[in-house]
């Protein structure tokens, strides 16, 4: 059109070179997929597969101003490669105190993400938990898929913080879930039973998010959503007892004269020995032959090194659910697991029947009458244990063809548990002998009396190969 105007809005742009011509050329041969609206095909983040490359952490107020609890931080922070990525969530008067835990270590500032929240926001430090982390394995697209509910503290407002930081979508399923009672393997993802019965509740409830189609089970039709929400590339295989788990609330024992109130289902789940199933399993990755290689950890052997009885531990639960994996074509090893007693305040006898008479606290009756029959009487002071896990289990597994075979493992054996220091090398020869080279953190005690480890403080996001 040799009168046509110049500069019309339907002119081909003008190449500065021949060399950028070329580059367009090529456009159709090196495109990406285009994102597609919506979750198509959710794979989780693996639990021990290739180079941990970006790890989610929380640092509430309490944590950064506890000594005890920012050296396990610090221990986790120092002991991650140089290049590991970092989103950090923290409340905000405490980031100058974070910040200087990652420069300590000799990270750079490039490699971590802050995301401040505001001090009134109560949420914890264990990350593990509020959702799972997952790709959309149509086109690579990162998400946070957070449970129907979740009601710890404000845990629930991490993952849309995170979204405004980094580049990832939070998304919600119709299902009941938490990330520590999520193992993810190979060609299978495990998942505590206990989630999978209240996510059965959940969609058998009187108003659930999604109903039931007709002719499916609530089993089937809640396997189809952790399917199409969590992992439609892995199957699911749920672990747990058959049936709940006779613990009762509360015991009386009698031990060489003295009077203790046990409560030791505070760690204990319905149908697992352990509410997350992060805390007594722990992927490796497969043998040598391609059998998939999977540590299970065992109260009994716990005891026989330290020479001690835990008359809770359910050992016959861990047992049982160590001869599931196997049965699944699983190497199952077993490792040892402490079941220990935290001693607190004092209670008479009297005082125990009081509130054992109060509306909905009559579960205490039983262990009171125990205690009178072992020969306490009214005025019998009866002190209160409390039982909690301490678990080698609970640790991060870095199984890379890139960085080579890596754990690191939380530490017990330090005062006043020095009797625990002969587990932590225990376990240190344990993780050798399988090839893997050990990064012993800090001391985890704190954590372990919270009812969680190393493994529940973090989320990973992004691994390499």
């Amino acid at each position: 059109m040799p009168d046509a105007p110049p500069h019309r809005r339907t002119d081909r742009d003008t190449f500065l070179s021949p060399e950028a011509e070329r580059r367009v050329k090529l456009a159709g041969r090196l495109a990406q997929r285009l994102a597609q609206p919506g979750l198509q095909t959710p794979a989780l983040i693996s639990s021990w597969q290739g180079a941990i490359e970006t790890l989610l952490l929380a640092f509430p107020g309490y944590g950064v101003g506890s000594a005890e609890l920012a050296a396990g931080y610090r221990s986790v922070i120092a002991a991650m490669r140089p290049g590991t990525r970092f989103v950090v969530v923290h409340n905000a008067s405490g980031r100058s105190a974070v910040e200087e835990w990652f420069t300590a270590a000799g990270h750079a500032e490039g490699d971590v993400t802050y995301v401040p929240l505001a001090d009134y926001v109560s949420f914890t430090d264990w990350a593990e938990d509020a959702y799972v982390a997952l790709l959309d394995a149509a086109d690579g697209t990162a998400y946070l898929m957070e449970p129907w509910e979740f009601p710890r503290a404000g845990d629930a407002l991490i993952s849309e913080s995170v979204q405004e930081h980094v580049t990832l979508r939070s998304g919600q399923a119709p299902l009941i879930f938490q990330g520590g009672n999520c193992l993810i393997g190979d060609d299978f993802w495990l998942l505590g039973k206990d989630y999978f019965a209240d996510s059965v509740a959940l969609v058998e409830s009187t108003f659930p998010p999604v109903e039931i189609p007709a002719g499916t089970t609530s089993d089937a039709f809640v396997s189809r959503l952790f399917s199409e929400y969590v992992d439609a590339t892995r199957d699911l295989v749920v672990v747990g007892t058959n049936r709940p788990i006779p613990l009762r609330e509360f015991y009386g024992t009698a031990e060489v004269g003295r009077f203790y109130l046990d409560i030791p289902g505070d760690g204990a789940g319905t149908y697992q020995p352990i509410f997350h199933i992060d805390m007594f399993i722990t992927l490796v990755g497969p043998d040598t032959d391609g059998t998939f290689n999977v540590l299970v950890g065992s109260p009994s052997l716990g005891d026989e090194l330290l020479g001690t009885r835990s008359p809770f531990s359910l050992d016959g639960v861990f047992d049982l659910i160590a001869a599931q994996l196997a049965a699944r074509g699983m190497k199952v090893q077993r490792n040892p697991l402490v079941h220990r007693p935290e001693v607190g305040q004092s209670l008479t006898v009297a005082q125990l029947r009081d509130i054992a008479g109060e509306p909905g606290n009559e579960a205490l009756l039983e262990a009171v009458t125990e205690l009178v029959a072992a020969g306490a009487t009214d005025t019998t002071s009866v002190r209160v244990r409390t039982w909690h896990h301490v678990t080698w289990n609970n640790c991060l597994v870095e199984n890379s063809t890139a960085v080579g075979r890596r754990v690191y493992l939380p530490t017990f054996g330090h005062p006043p548990n020095e009797d625990l220091a002969p587990i932590d090398q225990e376990m240190k020869g344990f993780w050798e002998r399988l090839g893997f080279s050990v990064h012993m953190l800090g001391d985890f005690n704190a954590f372990a009396r919270r009812q969680g480890v190393v493994h529940c403080i973090k989320k990973y996001l992004g691994r390499g190969v």
